[in-house]
Protein backbone atom coordinates (compact mmCIF):
# COMPACT_ATOMS: atom_id res chain seq x y z
CA UNK A 1 0.00 0.00 0.00
CA UNK A 2 2.93 2.75 0.91
CA UNK A 3 3.82 1.66 -3.00
CA UNK A 4 0.81 2.58 -4.23
CA UNK A 5 0.45 6.15 -2.28
CA UNK A 6 3.85 6.98 -3.47
CA UNK A 7 3.15 6.30 -6.92
CA UNK A 8 0.51 8.66 -7.86
CA UNK A 9 2.59 11.70 -5.84
CA UNK A 10 4.95 10.70 -8.97
CA UNK A 11 2.16 11.23 -11.15
CA UNK A 12 0.75 14.72 -9.38
CA UNK A 13 4.21 16.87 -11.07
CA UNK A 14 3.27 16.18 -14.57
CA UNK A 15 -0.18 17.28 -14.06
CA UNK A 16 0.62 20.47 -12.41
CA UNK A 17 2.48 21.44 -15.64
CA UNK A 18 -0.38 20.75 -18.12
CA UNK A 19 -2.61 22.29 -15.75
CA UNK A 20 -0.67 25.57 -15.74
CA UNK A 21 -0.62 25.17 -19.53
CA UNK A 22 -4.32 25.03 -19.72
CA UNK A 23 -5.22 27.45 -17.54
CA UNK A 24 -3.50 30.45 -19.19
CA UNK A 25 -6.44 31.09 -21.71
CA UNK A 26 -8.36 32.13 -18.52
CA UNK A 27 -6.94 35.82 -18.41
CA UNK A 28 -9.57 37.16 -20.46
CA UNK A 29 -12.08 35.90 -17.71
CA UNK A 30 -10.72 38.33 -15.04
CA UNK A 31 -14.02 40.15 -14.87
CA UNK A 32 -15.16 36.85 -12.64
CA UNK A 33 -12.19 37.11 -10.11
CA UNK A 34 -14.04 39.61 -7.86
CA UNK A 35 -17.01 37.57 -7.60
CA UNK A 36 -14.77 35.03 -6.17
CA UNK A 37 -14.90 34.58 -1.99
CA UNK A 38 -12.01 32.25 -1.75
CA UNK A 39 -9.69 34.55 -2.44
CA UNK A 40 -8.94 35.44 1.38
CA UNK A 41 -8.52 32.22 1.59
CA UNK A 42 -5.15 31.78 -0.65
CA UNK A 43 -2.90 31.02 2.25
CA UNK A 44 -4.24 27.45 2.70
CA UNK A 45 -1.82 26.88 -0.31
CA UNK A 46 0.70 26.67 1.83
CA UNK A 47 -0.61 24.00 4.12
CA UNK A 48 -0.31 21.68 1.08
CA UNK A 49 2.14 19.16 1.50
CA UNK A 50 2.33 17.97 -1.57
CA UNK A 51 4.21 20.43 -3.06
CA UNK A 52 6.91 20.20 -0.52
CA UNK A 53 7.17 16.56 -0.98
CA UNK A 54 8.70 17.14 -4.62
CA UNK A 55 12.59 16.60 -3.63
CA UNK A 56 11.30 12.79 -3.12
CA UNK A 57 11.67 12.29 -7.00
CA UNK A 58 15.21 11.84 -7.01
CA UNK A 59 15.72 10.29 -3.81
CA UNK A 60 12.82 7.03 -5.05
CA UNK A 61 14.74 4.61 -7.15
CA UNK A 62 11.43 2.58 -7.73
CA UNK A 63 10.05 4.12 -10.39
CA UNK A 64 10.67 1.30 -12.53
CA UNK A 65 9.11 -0.94 -10.18
CA UNK A 66 6.23 1.07 -9.41
CA UNK A 67 5.56 1.08 -13.23
CA UNK A 68 4.62 -2.83 -13.10
CA UNK A 69 1.49 -2.30 -11.24
CA UNK A 70 -0.55 0.15 -12.61
CA UNK A 71 -3.86 -1.91 -12.48
CA UNK A 72 -3.92 -1.72 -8.19
CA UNK A 73 -5.97 1.38 -7.91
CA UNK A 74 -9.40 1.08 -6.38
CA UNK A 75 -12.52 3.19 -7.51
CA UNK A 76 -12.21 4.95 -4.59
CA UNK A 77 -8.48 5.43 -4.51
CA UNK A 78 -8.74 6.77 -8.88
CA UNK A 79 -11.82 8.87 -7.36
CA UNK A 80 -9.77 10.73 -4.34
CA UNK A 81 -6.97 10.91 -6.89
CA UNK A 82 -9.20 12.64 -9.19
CA UNK A 83 -10.65 15.37 -6.69
CA UNK A 84 -6.95 15.70 -5.66
CA UNK A 85 -6.26 17.10 -9.16
CA UNK A 86 -8.80 19.29 -9.45
CA UNK A 87 -8.12 20.78 -6.37
CA UNK A 88 -4.35 21.16 -7.18
CA UNK A 89 -5.93 22.86 -10.94
CA UNK A 90 -8.43 24.85 -8.86
CA UNK A 91 -5.54 26.12 -6.52
CA UNK A 92 -3.04 26.58 -9.25
CA UNK A 93 -5.71 28.30 -11.07
CA UNK A 94 -6.33 30.37 -8.00
CA UNK A 95 -2.79 31.21 -7.93
CA UNK A 96 -2.50 32.25 -11.48
CA UNK A 97 -4.79 34.92 -11.27
CA UNK A 98 -3.48 36.57 -8.40
CA UNK A 99 0.20 35.92 -9.69
CA UNK A 100 -1.60 38.28 -12.16
CA UNK A 101 -2.98 40.43 -10.53
CA UNK A 102 -0.10 40.85 -8.03
CA UNK A 103 1.88 41.88 -11.69
CA UNK A 104 -0.49 43.81 -13.10
CA UNK A 105 -0.82 45.88 -9.51
CA UNK A 106 3.21 46.22 -9.23
CA UNK A 107 2.86 47.45 -13.23
CA UNK A 108 0.14 50.34 -12.23
CA UNK A 109 2.70 50.75 -9.03
CA UNK A 110 5.58 50.89 -10.94
CA UNK A 111 4.16 53.28 -13.68
CA UNK A 112 2.63 55.65 -11.23
CA UNK A 113 5.74 55.65 -9.61
CA UNK A 114 8.06 56.21 -12.65
CA UNK A 115 5.31 59.01 -13.68
CA UNK A 116 5.85 60.64 -9.79
CA UNK A 117 9.44 60.42 -10.57
CA UNK A 118 9.03 62.12 -13.95
CA UNK A 119 6.96 64.70 -12.53
CA UNK A 120 9.17 65.24 -9.49
CA UNK A 121 12.22 65.67 -12.03
CA UNK A 122 10.44 68.05 -14.04
CA UNK A 123 9.45 69.87 -11.25
CA UNK A 124 13.30 70.03 -9.35
CA UNK A 125 14.63 70.60 -13.06
CA UNK A 126 11.84 74.09 -12.94
CA UNK A 127 13.17 74.73 -9.34
CA UNK A 128 16.77 74.48 -10.25
CA UNK A 129 15.58 76.80 -13.45
CA UNK A 130 14.01 79.16 -10.97
CA UNK A 131 17.31 79.01 -8.65
CA UNK A 132 19.27 79.41 -10.68
CA UNK A 133 17.60 82.55 -12.03
CA UNK A 134 17.09 83.96 -8.88
CA UNK A 135 20.89 83.29 -8.18
CA UNK A 136 21.83 84.44 -10.89
CA UNK A 137 19.80 87.96 -10.42
CA UNK A 138 20.83 88.28 -6.64
CA UNK A 139 25.13 87.23 -7.77
CA UNK A 140 24.01 90.80 -10.13
CA UNK A 141 22.44 92.44 -7.00
CA UNK A 142 25.33 91.15 -4.67
CA UNK A 143 27.94 92.51 -6.76
CA UNK A 144 26.69 96.07 -7.56
CA UNK A 145 26.09 96.17 -3.51
CA UNK A 146 29.74 95.03 -3.01
CA UNK A 147 31.23 97.42 -5.70
CA UNK A 148 28.81 99.88 -3.87
CA UNK A 149 29.96 99.31 -0.73
CA UNK A 150 33.61 99.17 -1.55
CA UNK A 151 33.69 102.28 -3.24
CA UNK A 152 32.21 103.63 -0.30
CA UNK A 153 34.75 101.68 2.37
CA UNK A 154 37.58 103.35 0.35
CA UNK A 155 36.21 107.01 0.20
CA UNK A 156 35.18 106.16 4.34
CA UNK A 157 39.04 104.85 4.21
CA UNK A 158 40.43 107.96 2.43
CA UNK A 159 38.38 110.27 4.89
CA UNK A 160 39.78 108.38 8.07
CA UNK A 161 43.33 108.14 6.69
CA UNK A 162 43.19 111.99 6.23
CA UNK A 163 41.44 112.44 9.87
CA UNK A 164 44.14 110.29 11.28
CA UNK A 165 47.01 111.93 9.63
CA UNK A 166 45.39 115.16 11.21
CA UNK A 167 45.25 113.61 14.39
CA UNK A 168 48.62 112.33 14.58
CA UNK A 169 49.94 115.92 13.67
CA UNK A 170 47.81 117.36 16.50
CA UNK A 171 48.87 114.74 18.90
CA UNK A 172 52.89 115.33 17.65
CA UNK A 173 52.48 118.41 18.45
CA UNK A 174 50.60 117.97 21.67
CA UNK A 175 53.53 115.68 22.86
CA UNK A 176 56.04 118.30 21.80
CA UNK A 177 54.86 120.86 24.01
CA UNK A 178 53.71 118.55 26.93
CA UNK A 179 57.43 117.30 26.56
CA UNK A 180 58.77 121.23 26.48
CA UNK A 181 56.67 121.50 29.40
CA UNK A 182 57.98 118.10 31.30
CA UNK A 183 61.41 119.45 30.78
CA UNK A 184 60.91 122.96 32.04
CA UNK A 185 58.84 120.51 35.29
CA UNK A 186 61.74 118.40 35.81
CA UNK A 187 64.29 121.22 35.66
CA UNK A 188 62.56 123.14 38.39
CA UNK A 189 61.82 120.40 40.26
CA UNK A 190 65.46 119.38 40.03
CA UNK A 191 66.63 123.06 41.04
CA UNK A 192 64.10 123.10 43.62
CA UNK A 193 65.95 119.44 44.77
CA UNK A 194 69.20 120.47 44.66
CA UNK A 195 68.52 123.64 46.70
CA UNK A 196 66.89 121.84 49.26
CA UNK A 197 69.46 119.12 49.57
CA UNK A 198 72.13 122.11 49.51
CA UNK A 199 69.80 123.30 52.67
CA UNK A 200 69.54 120.14 54.12
CA UNK A 201 73.38 119.13 54.20
CA UNK A 202 73.86 122.81 55.40
CA UNK A 203 71.66 121.93 58.02
CA UNK A 204 73.36 118.90 58.73
CA UNK A 205 76.30 120.58 58.61
CA UNK A 206 75.72 122.73 61.25
CA UNK A 207 73.70 120.16 63.51
CA UNK A 208 76.95 118.21 63.23
CA UNK A 209 79.08 121.42 64.23
CA UNK A 210 76.70 121.42 67.18
CA UNK A 211 76.60 117.88 68.43
CA UNK A 212 80.67 117.74 68.11
CA UNK A 213 80.98 121.06 69.99
CA UNK A 214 78.57 119.99 72.41
CA UNK A 215 80.55 116.58 72.45
CA UNK A 216 83.95 118.32 72.77
CA UNK A 217 82.56 120.91 75.59
CA UNK A 218 81.17 118.00 77.41
CA UNK A 219 84.48 115.72 77.10
CA UNK A 220 86.23 118.67 78.19
CA UNK A 221 83.97 119.41 81.17
CA UNK A 222 83.80 115.48 81.89
CA UNK A 223 88.19 115.70 81.94
CA UNK A 224 88.00 118.79 84.34
CA UNK A 225 85.71 117.04 85.97
CA UNK A 226 87.83 113.94 86.04
CA UNK A 227 91.06 115.66 86.80
CA UNK A 228 89.62 117.34 89.85
CA UNK A 229 88.15 114.15 90.73
CA UNK A 230 89.10 112.45 94.18
CA UNK A 231 87.86 108.72 94.01
CA UNK A 232 88.32 107.71 97.23
CA UNK A 233 87.97 110.70 99.19
CA UNK A 234 84.95 108.83 100.85
CA UNK A 235 86.65 106.15 102.18
CA UNK A 236 89.79 107.68 104.58
CA UNK A 237 90.28 104.37 106.15
CA UNK A 238 91.63 102.80 102.63
CA UNK A 239 93.42 106.31 102.54
CA UNK A 240 95.23 106.18 105.84
CA UNK A 241 95.75 102.30 104.81
CA UNK A 242 97.74 103.59 101.66
CA UNK A 243 99.66 106.24 103.41
CA UNK A 244 101.00 104.01 105.97
CA UNK A 245 102.16 101.95 103.04
CA UNK A 246 103.34 104.72 100.95
CA UNK A 247 105.20 105.94 104.11
CA UNK A 248 106.81 102.47 104.66
CA UNK A 249 107.94 101.86 101.18
CA UNK A 250 109.21 105.54 101.41
CA UNK A 251 111.68 105.01 104.31
CA UNK A 252 112.41 101.46 102.36
CA UNK A 253 113.24 103.25 99.52
CA UNK A 254 115.12 106.09 101.42
CA UNK A 255 117.43 103.35 103.25
CA UNK A 256 118.13 101.64 99.94
CA UNK A 257 119.52 104.91 98.67
CA UNK A 258 121.34 105.38 101.72
CA UNK A 259 122.87 101.87 101.24
CA UNK A 260 123.54 102.26 97.30
CA UNK A 261 125.59 105.95 98.11
CA UNK A 262 127.94 104.11 100.55
CA UNK A 263 128.51 101.19 98.43
CA UNK A 264 129.07 103.74 95.43
CA UNK A 265 131.71 105.71 97.69
CA UNK A 266 133.25 102.62 98.47
CA UNK A 267 133.82 101.68 95.29
CA UNK A 268 135.03 104.41 94.26
CA UNK A 269 137.60 104.19 97.54
CA UNK A 270 138.32 100.83 95.74
CA UNK A 271 138.93 102.34 92.35
CA UNK A 272 141.75 104.59 93.59
CA UNK A 273 143.15 101.73 95.35
CA UNK A 274 143.24 99.54 92.16
CA UNK A 275 145.05 102.55 89.89
CA UNK A 276 147.35 103.13 92.95
CA UNK A 277 148.51 99.44 92.72
CA UNK A 278 148.32 99.60 88.99
CA UNK A 279 146.01 96.61 88.65
CA UNK A 280 144.16 97.86 84.95
CA UNK A 281 142.12 94.11 84.58
CA UNK A 282 140.17 95.49 87.51
CA UNK A 283 139.45 98.88 86.96
CA UNK A 284 136.74 98.10 84.36
CA UNK A 285 135.06 95.85 86.53
CA UNK A 286 135.00 98.38 89.34
CA UNK A 287 133.71 101.60 87.16
CA UNK A 288 130.92 99.12 85.70
CA UNK A 289 129.65 97.99 89.02
CA UNK A 290 129.94 101.46 90.83
CA UNK A 291 127.31 102.66 87.35
CA UNK A 292 125.21 99.87 87.88
CA UNK A 293 124.98 100.95 92.03
CA UNK A 294 124.48 104.66 90.72
CA UNK A 295 121.67 104.12 88.37
CA UNK A 296 120.19 102.03 90.69
CA UNK A 297 119.93 104.57 93.44
CA UNK A 298 118.90 106.92 90.79
CA UNK A 299 116.01 104.71 90.12
CA UNK A 300 115.24 104.44 93.96
CA UNK A 301 115.46 108.46 93.87
CA UNK A 302 113.12 108.60 91.58
CA UNK A 303 110.85 106.03 93.09
CA UNK A 304 111.21 108.00 96.27
CA UNK A 305 110.21 111.36 94.67
CA UNK A 306 107.52 109.19 93.15
CA UNK A 307 106.25 108.46 96.35
CA UNK A 308 106.39 111.82 97.89
CA UNK A 309 103.98 113.00 95.45
CA UNK A 310 101.73 109.62 96.22
CA UNK A 311 101.90 111.52 99.67
CA UNK A 312 101.00 114.75 99.02
CA UNK A 313 97.57 113.54 96.70
CA UNK A 314 96.59 111.49 99.37
CA UNK A 315 97.24 114.17 101.64
CA UNK A 316 94.69 116.24 98.93
CA UNK A 317 92.59 112.99 98.71
CA UNK A 318 93.15 112.84 94.96
CA UNK A 319 95.32 109.85 95.30
CA UNK A 320 93.86 107.02 93.22
CA UNK A 321 92.77 108.82 90.21
CA UNK A 322 94.79 107.66 87.01
CA UNK A 323 97.05 110.46 85.03
CA UNK A 324 96.11 109.16 81.56
CA UNK A 325 92.35 108.29 81.73
CA UNK A 326 91.71 109.96 85.42
CA UNK A 327 89.29 106.80 85.72
CA UNK A 328 89.40 105.45 89.29
CA UNK A 329 92.25 102.96 89.75
CA UNK A 330 91.34 99.97 91.35
CA UNK A 331 92.04 99.02 95.38
CA UNK A 332 94.38 96.18 94.43
CA UNK A 333 96.14 97.88 92.75
CA UNK A 334 97.19 100.80 94.54
CA UNK A 335 98.15 98.49 97.82
CA UNK A 336 100.79 96.36 95.47
CA UNK A 337 101.62 99.13 93.03
CA UNK A 338 102.97 101.58 94.97
CA UNK A 339 102.81 103.96 93.86
CA UNK A 340 100.84 103.86 91.24
CA UNK A 341 99.59 106.97 88.93
CA UNK A 342 97.98 104.94 85.44
CA UNK A 343 95.11 102.14 85.26
CA UNK A 344 95.76 99.19 84.02
CA UNK A 345 94.68 99.75 80.59
CA UNK A 346 96.39 102.93 80.56
CA UNK A 347 99.71 101.08 81.82
CA UNK A 348 100.12 98.70 78.87
CA UNK A 349 100.85 102.25 76.56
CA UNK A 350 102.96 103.56 78.68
Amino acid sequence: MPTAKKSPAKKVTPVKKQAAKKAAPAKKAAPAKKAVPAKKAVPAKKAVPAKKAAPSKKAAPAKKVATAKPAALTPAQKARETARKLREKELAAKAAVKKREADAKAREKAAAQARAAKAAQALAAKKAREKAAADKLKAKEDAKKAREAEALRKQKEREAEIARKVREKEAAESAKRREIEAKQRANEKERLRRQKEMERRELEERKRREREEAIRIKAEEELARKRSSKPYADDQAFLDEIKALLTSELEITNQQVTALDSQADELLVDREHVEFDGESNMDFGTDFDREQVKEHAERLRDKSEQITVALQLVAERSYGRCDNCYEKIPKDRLRFQIPAFLCTSCRVFF
